[in-house]
């Protein structure tokens, strides 16, 4: 069984229930703790029993338990490793094996990691927001995960595989077949939600406050629930987080949701190339808050009124409402 330690809580309650003259078994049977452990705590205290100087005390002890950093002891050597991913842009695993390889000192490549992220090899932050040293290593601090070994976080709805979807969704036999995306302004602020039809490419964007799976769903149900339901069948999105709740959505569109295979773009390709397209009018790094309804709008009427080689240079409103423009 494992044993867990007295919080500040449980503290306090053998203060009162102490004060109250129950004894150490009946303050232990009402904590669910043993009479024992009751005991030495309240032994530890010299005088009167004291929640905070025991919590204090507690604090002192345990942070006496933990066996001091390698770099943390050796200032020359953490100073070394900090000037050769600095200045030489060398990796940890680069540095640990070259320090053993001359018998200058044998460190880890896992503990020279362990302390970037810990501490910063002891180097300071510049500002809020300043991930320091991590920045500075070639993938940026990263967790990299062997091919065919990362998980996902299952979505909220019955996964259905894009290779379960029928032939003539995948050759674009009829329309209200759509794959939805995202597009990303600046982290932490407004993104576009992205609705393409596979044959068609007709395309709906909605500017959503932000990058959240009530948000999407949200703005979805605005999109397609906008859309005559004989012209709403299935929908394909990429594996984002904003998207693994869309069981709200497959009942109340009486849609099917097809997943792709992770890390497969290729295979939401018609959304893919949209998001190209949307990106002459929202470059990235730029912030969407920023920019209008009106500006969304008028990025959506010019990517649906404009003549695409793939439908014989119709538009993809005239292919998805099967009705002439007059355009030049």
């Amino acid at each position: 069984m494992s044993y867990k330690h007295l919080t500040i809580f449980e503290r306090e309650s053998v203060l009162k229930l102490q004060a109250r003259g129950h004894s150490i078994r009946s303050i232990a049977y009402r904590l669910k703790r043993s009479p024992s452990t009751i005991s030495r705590e309240i032994r530890r205290c010299k005088g009167n029993y004291s929640p905070n100087e025991a919590e204090n005390d507690y604090r002192k002890q345990r942070a006496k338990c933990h066996k001091p950093l390698l770099l943390d002891q050796c200032e020359e050597l953490c100073e070394l490793v900090a000037k050769l991913i600095l200045d030489s842009h060398w990796s940890p695993q680069q540095i640990a094996n070259r320090l053993t390889h001359e018998n200058y000192f044998c460190v880890s490549y896992t503990t020279i990691y362990r302390h970037i992220k810990r501490h910063n090899l002891n180097r300071p932050y510049h500002s809020h927001g300043d991930t320091g040293i991590k920045r500075r290593l070639r993938h940026r601090g990263r967790i990299r995960h062997p091919k065919g070994e990362r998980r996902h976080e299952e979505a909220k709805v019955d996964y259905i595989s894009i290779h379960e979807r029928p032939k003539f969704i995948d050759q674009r036999k009829r329309i209200g077949d759509w794959e939805i995306d995202t597009v990303i302004g600046r982290t932490g602020h407004s993104i576009l939600l992205t609705v393409v039809d596979r044959l068609s490419r007709l395309t709906f964007i909605k500017k959503v406050a932000q990058k959240d799976s009530q948000e999407i769903n949200k703005g979805l149900v605005e999109l397609l629930g906008a859309i005559p339901k004989e012209f709403v069948h299935s929908i394909t999105p990429n594996h984002g987080t904003e998207f693994l709740h869309l069981d709200e959505i497959s009942e109340r569109l009486g849609v099917t949701v097809y997943w792709p295979d992770p890390y497969s773009p290729e295979q939401r390709g018609t959304n893919e190339n949209t998001n190209g397209l949307i990106r002459e009018y929202f470059p990235k790094r730029t912030d969407i808050d920023n920019y209008t309804e009106q500006d969304v709008e008028h990025c959506q009427k010019q990517l649906n009124q404009r003549p695409r080689k793939v439908l014989n240079y119709e538009t993809p409103y005239e292919v998805f409402f099967d009705k002439p423009l007059h355009l030049v």
